[in-house]
């Protein structure tokens, strides 16, 4: 069983990323936000137009030695250090933020991406949940998996936003709906909100879930994002997982981004990203469920029973 967050930690994390802004090592992106909607869904918005300033790296020569890519992951700066979870987990500060308080859950010993969450997971993102880093907010936890994501890193990595408790991402718009997808082994139906037209499963998680309880419900989930994935002959098993202390949700990817605008799990719930003003045109003139749409698959029509992963 993992260890509890120190009850200091929202103050340690407050304090911590302060200084690491002060000193540095930590770039804080300037950002505004404006509110889109789409139906009964709004989604949010950030617009960061000095992210698209970032520098390109540059191409390797036929001719030179390919370098090792630098994993930041594996000796983490000790200014962007929180605490560590246990003896497999630690938890730091995103180096680039656009959202103060960003931090991540990494695995202290190298571990693929691309690999689904395990029991221990899930134990340490119920675990980080529950820390109060913002007044007013709550945390969000994603985990992008595999090639088309959005997936930044290839160490395997979960990560904590706070988001206002006034923002409805859609998740908690499909909970309200009820709308079932099919029964599933633990007698609850995932459901999915009927006017999204992305392939998403969503269940809500009890108040006090054991580790029992999250495990079934991402296995759950898991089942019908990889029956998604064959059903559309995808290749690569790419996917999104968002959790918050009151539903887990995931939904299956086919590619990263749509016209240059790249989508991750926050996307995909609601969060999206435009590094300019034009992309935010771009997002705002397709629709922002259209551009979720392109990077997901079609949800399966009928009442998707066959889930044998």
């Amino acid at each position: 069983m993992l260890p509890s967050l120190p009850k200091t930690f929202p103050e340690l994390i407050r304090s911590k990323f302060n200084s690491a802004v002060d000193s540095g090592s930590l770039t804080f992106t300037e950002s505004t936000e404006e509110d889109v909607p789409a139906g009964d869904i709004m989604f949010r918005i950030r617009v960061a137009p000095s992210l698209a300033q970032k520098p390109v790296p540059k191409k390797v020569e036929d001719d030179a030695t390919p370098k090792p890519k630098f994993n930041p992951f594996l000796n983490p700066e000790p200014s962007l250090f929180l605490c560590d979870l246990g003896d497999r987990y630690s938890l730091i500060l995103n180096k680039f933020s656009i959202v103060p308080y960003h931090f991540l859950c990494i695995t202290k010993e190298f571990e693929q991406q691309n690999a689904p969450l395990s029991e221990e997971d899930l134990t340490a993102t119920w675990e980080c949940l529950q820390a109060n880093v913002k007044s007013g907010s709550r945390l969000l936890a994603f985990y992008n998996c595999g090639e088309f994501s959005g997936a930044s890193q290839a160490h395997k990595h979960i990560q904590f936003i706070p988001v206002p408790h006034e923002v409805k991402l859609i998740p908690d718009v499909a909970l309200a709906y009820g709308v079932p997808v099919s029964k599933d082994a633990i007698g609850q139906f995932p459901t999915s909100h009927p006017d999204v037209p992305f392939a998403h499963f969503v269940l809500p998680v009890p108040k006090s879930p054991s580790t029992e309880d999250l495990v079934m419900r991402f296995s759950s989930l898991l089942a019908r994002t990889l029956t998604t994935l064959r059903e559309h002959d995808q290749r690569s098993i790419s996917f999104n997982f968002a959790m918050t202390k009151e539903w887990m949700f995931l939904a299956p990817r086919c590619q990263e981004m749509y016209e240059g605008v790249s989508v991750n799990a926050t996307g995909m719930v609601g969060l999206l990203l435009a590094k300019s003003d034009e992309q935010l045109d771009l997002i705002k003139d397709t629709g922002p469920l259209k551009v979720t749409a392109k990077v997901g698959l079609p949800r399966i029509s009928g009442d998707e029973q066959q889930h044998d992963y």
